[in-house]
């Protein structure tokens, strides 16, 4: 990568990138490295036992056939970029992924790329791990930057920083310079895509899903033509036409001041329940709530009010009563705390089951929902739910932080209920022990593909 600017925005990320060791990295990013491969592998497994988890399996069998990477669960190969493309897309299925409220969801792109490449090239544990927390930074220095400019205009995190953040993650596990580096990166720019109107057409479209996918594919088939010779503008970044002014409010080099230094991965957060993140707080306060008050007479609720964070309540989807699918009722406050009120948890089965029944109905219409000053001034994600009944009972639950939040974070025992949730009577015992304990001595590992192998359904 050349360039008539000096340590311009590309140069700086791929000399990053390029110079990261192993040995750089603290000992809470290698945590989170091997709980967000668990939490990821998981999610993807959970994701191909749906209709559209099966037919991405076969899509990829079939339009990407090889022998280069597995799909997860169905065990088949394909080429790396349709391994990536297929094990991100039904990571995503679920809605169960990482979280990180610096760059949204992260992991749906980025590991899918270190299993897909590191297999293909028998990477070992700590290659994986590096390769994984550059993404990290990667995506960390470019996400907050744009965030607000994206959510106006209504642009989708996964496709657009997902493809870069995946192409310097899938150039640095396949041993490039960092020049080859800065030209994934920059080639990459320009594959950037996609919005998040399935947010509204939820239940009428796949778009969610299929974006990861092709964050993930675009960022190996980036990394595969810089590989080749191809070149991508140096300017990507920061140039007059580069990604932070096309898609920005253009460029401050305080974005990359301190690239690497936080180490993104150390800083994600996990789902313990289904739906949109933004609800998560919610389910949380609604669990407080009946843990405390186990005589909660439903049928004689007359009030609920919910307050939360700004992201929580805007835009409309999620204080919308009335939605008309299950998937949409996945970001709505209201269907959250009358279903958990009802069934106590908020998995994708809850959802189906119960999100447009007759009590779910008249419950989700009593509720008010309210911004909480007191989240907003500490720059936290909880929530406040009070519910009245018509005998004048009150009843209150409460939470700071999301459970999964760095400062709320799930045990290693939810970790594994939820492995174990998702995964169901897809794989053996043995099987299912040997991917936790693989992921818990992830640096330990020798070989990548070892660990694909025990994701075949049996």
């Amino acid at each position: 990568m050349r360039s008539d600017q000096a340590g311009n925005a590309v140069d700086i990320i791929a000399a990053h990138a390029a110079q990261r060791r192993y040995e750089d990295l603290g000992e809470g990013t290698i945590t989170r490295a091997r709980q967000v491969l668990l939490d990821t592998l998981g999610t993807t497994l959970g994701g191909y036992q749906t209709r559209l988890g099966r037919l991405t399996a076969d899509f990829a069998a079939y339009r990407y056939p090889g022998d280069e990477a597995t799909l997860v669960a169905d065990g088949r190969a394909a080429t790396v970029e349709g391994a990536a493309w297929a094990n991100a897309t039904m990571s995503k299925i679920l809605g169960m992924d990482d979280t990180s409220r610096l760059s949204g969801h992260v992991a749906s792109e980025l590991v899918p790329v270190v299993l897909a490449t590191g297999e293909h090239l028998q990477l070992n544990g700590r290659q994986l791990i590096t390769a994984l927390a550059v993404g990290y930074d990667v995506f960390d220095a470019i996400q907050p930057a744009v965030w607000d400019w994206q959510r106006e205009r209504g642009l989708d995190h996964k496709s657009q920083v997902g493809s870069m953040a995946a192409a310097v993650t899938a150039a640095l596990a396949m041993g490039l310079d960092q020049g080859r580096i800065g030209n994934a990166l920059a080639l990459a720019m320009d594959m950037a895509s996609g919005t998040e109107q399935y947010v509204f057409d939820a239940g009428y479209c796949d778009s969610k899903d299929l974006l990861a996918g092709l964050g993930a594919r675009n960022g190996v088939f980036a990394a595969r033509l810089a590989a080749f010779g191809f070149q991508g503008p140096p300017g990507a970044l920061d140039g007059p036409y580069g990604y932070f002014h096309a898609f920005g409010p253009g460029y401050d080099p305080a974005y990359l001041a301190d690239l690497g230094e936080h180490q993104g991965l150390a800083q994600t957060g996990f789902k313990p329940h289904a739906g949109c993140r933004h609800v998560h707080a919610c389910v949380d306060a609604t669990q407080a709530l009946l843990k405390s008050n186990g005589d909660l007479d439903l049928d004689a609720v007359a009030a609920i009010e919910i307050d939360s964070y700004p992201l929580a309540i805007t835009p409309d989807n999620r204080v919308n009563p009335e939605p008309r699918t299950a998937e949409q009722a996945g970001y709505s406050l209201p269907v959250t705390v009358a279903v958990v009120l009802q069934r106590g948890s908020w998995y994708r089965a809850d959802i189906e089951a119960c999100w447009d029944e007759p009590l779910t109905r008249r419950l989700r219409r009593l509720v008010k929902i309210g911004l909480d000053e007191a989240l907003v001034a500490a720059d936290r994600n909880g929530c406040e739910v009070r519910v009245r009944t018509c005998d004048g009972g009150q009843y209150r639950g409460r939470v700071e932080y999301a459970l999964g939040e760095p400062e709320n974070m799930l045990d290693e025992a939810a970790f594994e209920g939820k492995f174990r949730h998702l995964t169901g009577d897809l794989l053996s015992e043995a099987q299912i022990v040997g991917l936790i304990e693989t992921c818990a001595r992830l640096e330990e590992l020798d070989d990548v593909g070892r660990l694909l192998q025990l994701t075949r359904a049996h």
